[in-house]
């Protein structure tokens, strides 16, 4: 397995990744999270957008090694985002998507996925990275507890 920067070309086959992961999540909570029939298209468009973004990266981990094209079996997503100015942390990594293929879930893809983007932060110059998961996704909740990110925030919603 190989993890490298996302290529215009990876754009369907992550898309098709992106809806397994917001298929957990309407599990979570179907008023919230809804799978709009137009998902593959405002997704590749959404990933579209992060190529030409310098504040923005996306990595795959791709099945196989050299030089042919395995499939795409993960990805992770983020940005650095700007803080307040009166903040002592001006800016932070932000992690917006995380998923990996169903078929290879435990074998610590994720993890890679996960350094990958840690590197890119701290080329940076990033000290922090946040990333937001539904507290019901215990799955999600335990893999980010194990790659070292601890609670800093709670959000609270209210429906109006």
């Amino acid at each position: 397995m190989i993890i490298r920067v996302m290529q215009e070309t990876d754009i369907q086959e992550l898309a098709i990744l992106g809806k397994q992961l917001l298929d957990i999540h309407t599990t979570f909570d179907s008023m919230y999270y809804t799978l709009e029939e137009n998902f593959t298209t405002l997704f590749s468009d959404w990933l579209r957008n992060q190529l030409s973004a310098s504040s923005q990266i996306v990595f795959v981990a791709e099945e196989g090694s050299g030089n042919s094209k395995g499939e795409i079996i993960g990805f992770i997503s983020g940005f650095i985002k700007s803080l307040y100015p009166w903040f002592k942390v001006k800016a932070v990594g932000h992690v917006s998507y995380l998923v990996v293929d169903h078929k290879y879930r435990k074998q610590h893809i994720g993890k890679q996925l996960e350094v990958a983007l840690t590197s890119w932060f701290c080329k940076k110059g990033v000290s922090y990275i946040e990333v937001y998961t539904d507290e019901k996704n215990q799955i999600g909740v335990y893999a980010w507890s194990s790659y070292g990110y601890e609670p800093f925030k709670k959000y609270l919603r209210k429906r109006i």
